[in-house]
């Protein structure tokens, strides 16, 4: 079931990506990126189909390590293809999912990551699992100088799986945020002092300005007691396809406003 549903995953996110590219989106986000540091050391979590590593590396082109971490070996493949990178098939094909007396499901990854020679390197990974290897990884790169996490997305086979169960994960808000605490987790680990944190959600809204200001609010008591600061918030508007993955509020007001990307850079201090 799960094998299923990364795949439609995938093959469904196809509509959703290109459509963000075709918009310049992906391009615009790195851009707003650039702004804030220069990037040479970078691990983008949930990396999808790869367009997101594709605009940051036109943008960063002096790049020496830009790392993608996927659970969905589908979308990996995927973003080889896109981006035009050899990987070994035992990087993205490196989970192996169990299924629990209790009917849920749980994946463990296995397997030795290599760096590589290139300046992009994929890996299939869940954040939310501790994986070893991928820490190695991490240790051989060295401090990070930035982590993205653009648009995070769940399979719907998600609700099967033992990490819902374990974190009490209600909805996909629920799972953005767990997964917004992982990676807030790892940034505090590797990156560098001056390193940057940047967290790309969606909003519908009329008064956008209203919703950036309360997003601010949000994050910043989030972040208190933690040695980061929100240091810029963009919004960009776009459109969302017809076809692929249906992202919009189930609310019919709320799905009628304005679409647009809120942009989060969270810097680190020394």
């Amino acid at each position: 079931m799960l094998a299923i549903a990364r795949t439609i995953y995938a093959e469904e996110w196809a509509g959703n990506a290109s459509a963000y590219q075709a918009q310049g989106l992906y391009d615009l986000l790195a851009e707003h990126l650039a702004q804030a540091s220069d990037v040479r050391t970078l691990l983008d979590i949930g990396c999808g189909r790869g367009h997101g590593l594709a605009a940051l590396r036109r943008t960063f082109p002096e790049a020496s390590h830009l790392i993608g971490v996927d659970e969905n070996s589908d979308c990996l493949e995927a973003a080889a293809c896109l981006l035009a990178v050899d990987v070994p098939r035992s990087n993205i094909r490196r989970g192996r999912d169990e299924v629990l007396p209790s009917g849920r499901y749980v994946s463990t990854y296995h397997g030795a990551v290599p760096i590589g020679a290139g300046d992009i390197a994929l890996v299939q990974s869940d954040v939310i699992i501790q994986d070893l290897e991928l820490e190695r990884l991490f240790d051989a790169v060295g401090p990070l100088d930035a982590v993205t996490l653009w648009f995070s997305g769940v399979h719907k086979a998600r609700s099967a799986t033992e990490i819902v169960r374990h974190f009490e994960i209600k909805s996909d808000a629920d799972h953005r945020t767990l997964v917004e605490d992982r990676a807030l987790s790892i940034a505090g680990e590797r990156l560098r002092a001056g390193g940057v944190l940047h967290i790309v959600a969606r909003a519908g809204a009329i008064d956008i300005d209203h919703v950036v200001h309360a997003i601010r609010l949000d994050y910043s008591d989030w972040l208190k007691d933690k040695p980061f600061r929100v240091e810029s918030i963009g919004s960009i508007p776009y459109d969302e396809p017809a076809d692929g993955i249906v992202v919009r509020s189930s609310n019919s007001g709320v799905s009628a406003m304005p679409n647009y990307a809120i942009s989060i850079l969270i810097r680190r201090g020394g």
